[in-house]
């Protein structure tokens, strides 16, 4: 670790406790999925991925077929699906039977996709393992509702698709007033009912994530998707104190730590200006650490002037904007910092604390994005 200057620290601890916790919120008949979409949140991909399937999860959740065959290639056991997008295009023929033929689970939410899936796995001798993504209320992607029994009729008549699931995603699950994804639920039940009134019964049906995990039991059916909480970050705010009031024992463990070391001190005269745009001036002899972190490395340029890092246990506020590939703080309270030094980004550092979300509040964003944007080239220590 010596000579690395920026990299994060993943905790396998906090990861498996984080799982475990979701495991005693539900039914044992309940499977779940683990979200390891987007580089797992930022925490890697295949390596959560191991811990994740190795700690009980039922189910590996990804973005695109790029991230489902390297979770293929490393031999993993449990079953992995696509929940949001592949490229139907000929030109994705290879990469399509590949995942067909590796049992790779696909979502699907137009006829023509599924005409030309059940062309390729027919070619491929192999079963093409599909699950039906209903637009209940988020507007994204998704089969209209009113529009889906007609639409699953005709894909059974395809051959060499098997229709496993039916899924659909909450538009409003952090709110602690349930009321919009309730009604979301009961368009989801309804088709359910649709469907079984007429012989159709699919076997998966998965709406929850976190928050509908957590906050709403109904959104449950027979498995759920967490997905930012298991990595210790809560996608509820507001409804904290009903989570404790429901399960007093559940918590979060953050996985992520963020490192990096100071790579030049020096000490500028009263008035002199710090970094591009000159949006701060030295309001009196002011010593500063030089750091080889930017918006490259994914710490967000709107934090200049805003955030603190920590070095040696105390706060050290960013002056100037942050560049590129560099960033500068003020350690003129802080004794004794040299070259070397390590600096915390995200994390603790004694009594300090620097956690995604105090990031994401300072730049108007989330906490997924703090973590889902730190680039996935820097080096991921799993401890």
């Amino acid at each position: 670790m010596s000579n690395l200057l920026t990299w994060l620290e993943i905790s396998k601890s906090s990861l498996i406790h984080n799982l475990k916790q979701f495991k005693k919120v539900i039914s044992p008949k309940i499977q779940l999925m683990a979200v390891v979409k987007s580089n797992a949140y930022g925490h890697g991909l295949i390596e959560c991925a191991r811990i994740f399937e190795k700690a009980g999860a039922d189910w590996l959740g990804v973005v695109n077929l790029d991230e489902a065959l390297a979770l293929k290639k490393t031999g993993l056991k449990k079953p992995v699906m696509v929940l949001s997008y592949f490229d139907a295009s000929p030109g994705s023929l290879g990469p399509l039977t590949q995942a067909i033929k590796k049992g790779v689970r696909l979502p699907i939410y137009d006829f023509k996709t599924a005409k030309w899936l059940s062309s390729i796995a027919l070619k491929a001798h192999k079963t093409a393992y599909l699950h039906l993504k209903i637009d209940t209320g988020t507007s994204r992607l998704g089969a209209l509702p009113s529009e889906s029994v007609g639409f699953i009729k005709r894909l059974l008549k395809l051959p060499n698709l098997q229709l496993e699931g039916l899924f659909s995603h909450l538009a409003d699950s952090e709110n602690p007033n349930q009321t919009f994804t309730n009604k979301q639920i009961d368009t989801f039940e309804k088709l359910i009912t649709k469907l079984e009134k007429q012989g159709i019964n699919i076997p998966l049906r998965h709406l929850a994530c976190s928050a509908a995990t957590i906050l709403n039991k109904r959104s449950w059916f027979n498995m759920v998707r967490i997905g930012i909480s298991l990595y210790g970050l809560y996608s509820i705010q507001d409804g904290l104190q009903k989570i404790k009031r429901k399960y007093p024992w559940f918590y979060l463990k953050p996985a992520l730590s963020w490192y990096t070391k100071v790579i030049q001190v020096k000490e500028l005269s009263t008035g002199t200006n710090i970094g591009y745009g000159l949006t701060y001036k030295a309001k009196r002899k002011t010593k500063i650490a030089v750091l080889p972190i930017g918006y490259w490395d994914g710490y967000d340029r709107k934090l200049s002037n805003q955030a603190d890092v920590l070095i040696h246990g105390q706060r050290a506020p960013v002056r100037g904007r942050v560049c590129m590939n560099i960033a500068m703080v003020d350690i003129t309270d802080i004794s004794n910092v040299r070259v070397g030094d390590r600096v915390t980004l995200i994390g603790c550092d004694g009594k300090e604390e620097i956690t995604a979300d105090e990031l994401a509040k300072k730049i108007g964003t989330i906490n997924y994005e703090v973590v889902t944007r730190i680039n996935p080239l820097l080096t991921r220590l799993y401890k």
